[in-house]
């Protein structure tokens, strides 16, 4: 017999302490990251999943959206995933009753659909795929298959082991000319480069605008770096990452000031992150998504360039069911 509660604020402990001991969670998961979007921006909708005991076994965030005039129970529209986030005790008989006690719930007030977004199995410290198998069961169906690519950082004895050899040369081009690597907090002079770059390639700005990501840095002081590269003290270029668990390190942002292409500062970076990553015993590096338009368009390009250093295909999927 499980037991489902909305979420409100007096619960945030509980919930954040929850989510930094579950099985398949990440800081996208707690309150402190979902609580930076300002009051009004989204209608909280999360619930607390209690077993018969009256322990908490699983949470789920989420808000409410409307799609063409239905309300929809949807994994929160601000993090790149949500899921259900479950402890290390939860099984295969739990999952099977949660799912429609979740689809009860969501018809019981009003929603017309429910969309969730699922954690990435790297992510996860122990398997999960019963949570999946049982929104499957009950007819959830996969409605957006996204592709991010990520490096095995403890399948390599060496930062070069995939590396091709036309990223070899640019790596030594970019030490020859000078080019430095560094763990940097000048957010400011990174986001210049990264809106420019944005501006330029794809007429588009970043997600968060500087002053998010400064409030994202303070509340996750240990967990969201920039590392950058340098050119005689000139920053050129960086990527911003997000240390979501303690097994992956998300490439969220990278950029590079187009003037300096030829340094290919760029190669240099991700292979002193490989290096850091190995260091700091994390399992992969996760540089993101390379499809487009919720995953009907592919950025070859992309792809290529990630895979150059060894990265290879992980599924962002998002299970979708109509009530």
């Amino acid at each position: 017999m499980l037991k489902i509660e909305t979420y409100n604020q007096s619960y945030q402990q509980d919930w954040d302490n929850f989510v930094g001991a579950s099985r398949n969670g990440t800081f996208m998961q707690q309150r402190t990251f979902l609580n930076y979007h300002p009051p009004g921006r989204f209608v909280d909708c999360s619930l607390m999943v209690y077993n018969a005991h009256g322990k908490l076994i699983a949470v789920i965030p989420a808000a409410q959206k409307m799609v063409d005039q239905k309300k929809v129970f949807s994994s929160y529209p601000g993090a790149s995933h949500g899921g259900i986030i479950v402890d290390q005790n939860f099984g295969t008989s739990e999952a099977m009753v949660l799912v429609p006690l979740l689809t009860e719930y969501c018809k019981s007030n009003h929603f017309s659909a429910i969309e969730i977004k699922m954690i990435p199995r790297i992510y996860h410290f122990w398997p999960s795929d019963e949570i999946d198998f049982s929104l499957r069961y009950y007819g959830f169906s996969i409605a957006r298959s996204e592709l991010a690519t990520a490096l095995p950082l403890k399948e390599l004895a060496e930062p070069s082991d995939h590396l091709i050899e036309s990223t070899q040369r640019n790596i030594r081009k970019a030490q020859r000319l000078g080019v430095t690597i560094e763990e940097s907090n000048d957010l400011a002079t990174y986001w210049r480069i990264l809106t420019n770059n944005l501006k330029q390639r794809h007429n588009a700005e970043p997600t968060h605008t500087l002053a998010e990501i400064l409030d994202l840095t303070n509340r996750y002081p240990q967990s969201i770096k920039l590392f950058a590269a340098f050119l005689q003290g000139e920053m050129v270029s960086g990527v911003v990452v997000f240390l979501l668990n303690s097994r992956v390190i998300n490439c969220f942002y990278i950029a590079s000031d187009n003037q300096y292409q030829n340094l290919r500062s760029v190669e240099l970076l991700f292979y002193k992150l490989i290096s850091w990553g190995m260091e700091k015993d994390y399992s992969y590096l996760d540089w993101g998504i390379s499809t487009e338009d919720k995953g009907s368009r592919i950025n070859q390009g992309l792809f290529e360039f990630k895979e150059k250093f060894g990265g290879r295909g992980v599924l962002r999927e998002m299970y979708y069911l109509d009530l």
